[in-house]
């Protein structure tokens, strides 16, 4: 996980336990109430496995971006999914002076739909990255060797990014390319740090940091917890962290999520991140989770989506003319990355893809209603309520079907524009 020098320190509590003297609970598996096909992957996940793929990253030694253990660690996991019968590329990128490699590992389902479990396994110099984040590759590696034997609504991606380290390059890279290709990504569940408990409850306890956008994921993130109960695992929901490799995806409209370890852990980004700072207990219940999570949303119905499809994010345009595109790459920490800018009014279009009769589409700048759309195309020509809409907003479409679902999309705009429907001269 990216943070400034000196983060840790507000990031986390630092307790220096060892992990080893924390017991991780479980209870009986009769109690689970989730799929039969999901109960039966959980009953495949091991000590061995699971330590099996960390062991083996640790191997590469230090995997700062764009060196040679970096890359060839990249090839090795490019090997283990490959190995696995997944759909294996390896998604070269070039970004601020850096240039490296994403694994992308495709397990196609019976729509194109996405969901995407994803951790980085580039580190700092002269750190191991145990933790941050050899955790989160053995998690995702692990659920992905299980998974692969089975089929799902939805098609899962297993990304392990480069780049996290030196400012989250590779997923804004892959993020950039992903919507530009308008890949029909439904939620991204990233995993950064997740091998690490020292204290009783934080053995039992995952956090994810989410936004009001992922508040479904959050619900539902809970609602997997309590269908697996043998998992012992509850979900604390904080407000989001910007410095992981889940924000590229969020910048650019989609549903994503952080997910790691609740404890304090004093060796992230330092020497001391090594494999026997791991609670190996913690790490097991937490892949069992990750990989229940996935199942269950590769498997959840989408009975209503509804996508912004014009304007598009982080471009400057002039009235509908799109100029050109504004990266924030390198300020990835500064919310520019997927911001819009718009000189005049640009005309916002929705895309709807639903299951029942759609009732209305409706049209927000930050929470206040604008304008409402109810036949296709939806519609409508940016501006103001009652006053024109100078500054940074949040612009945000709504949409109700005829059986009570809601499914909402947003894309921050800077606006400069002098419209308002309700203007003195109209």
């Amino acid at each position: 996980m990216h943070r400034h020098i000196g983060l840790a320190a507000t990031f986390c509590v630092l307790l220096l336990a060892t992990p080893a003297s924390v017991a991780v609970t479980s209870v009986e598996a009769d109690a689970d109430s989730g799929t039969p096909d999901t109960l039966d992957m959980l009953k495949q996940v091991n000590e061995t496995m699971v330590f099996h793929y960390l062991d083996t990253l640790m191997s590469f030694g230090p995997r700062y971006t764009g060196s040679a253990n970096c890359s060839a660690a990249a090839r090795w996991i490019h090997d283990e999914f490959t190995a696995m019968g997944l759909h294996t590329r390896l998604h070269e990128w070039s970004y601020a002076g850096f240039s490296s490699q994403n694994v992308v590992a495709t397990l196609n389902g019976s729509d194109t739909t996405e969901i995407i479990l994803s951790a980085h396994y580039d580190c700092t110099q002269g750190s191991l990255g145990a933790d941050d984040d050899g955790s989160g590759i053995a998690a995702m590696m692990a659920a992905a060797e299980i998974m692969s034997q089975h089929t799902f609504n939805h098609t899962v991606r297993f990304i392990a990014f480069s780049g996290e380290e030196v400012g989250t390059y590779g997923s804004f890279c892959y993020a950039r390319q992903a919507y530009r290709r308008s890949d029909d990504i439904r939620a991204v569940v990233n995993l950064d740090m997740v091998g690490y408990a020292n204290t009783s409850s934080g053995g039992d306890m995952i956090r994810m940091f989410s936004t009001p956008r992922t508040q479904w994921l959050a619900d539902f993130s809970s609602t997997v917890a309590a269908r697996y109960p043998s998992l012992n695992m509850s979900v604390d929901v904080v407000p989001n962290y910007r410095g992981a490799d889940h924000q590229a995806f969020l910048d650019y409209g989609y549903d994503a999520a952080f997910y790691a370890h609740v404890d304090g852990y004093p060796w992230a980004n330092s020497p001391g991140d090594t494999p026997d700072h791991l609670n190996h207990t913690y790490q097991v219940k937490a892949t069992r989770y990750f990989l229940a999570l996935t199942a269950e949303l590769a498997v959840q119905s989408i009975p209503l989506q509804v996508r912004l499809t014009a304007p598009h994010e982080g471009q400057l345009y002039l009235g509908d003319l799109p100029l050109l595109e504004i990266a924030g790459g390198r300020l990835w920490h500064s919310g520019l990355r997927g911001t819009t800018v718009l000189l005049g009014s640009a005309t916002a279009r929705a895309a709807v893809s639903h299951m029942h009769e759609v009732e209305r589409v409706i049209f927000c700048i930050d929470d206040i209603f604008i304008s409402w759309d109810n036949t296709p195309p939806y519609e409508w020509h940016i501006q103001g309520k009652h006053a024109p809409p100078l500054g940074r907003h949040t612009l945000r479409v709504i949409a109700y079907d005829s059986a009570g679902n809601v499914a909402s999309d947003e894309m921050d705009i800077v606006i400069v524009t002098l419209a308002y429907q309700y203007a003195p001269w109209t």
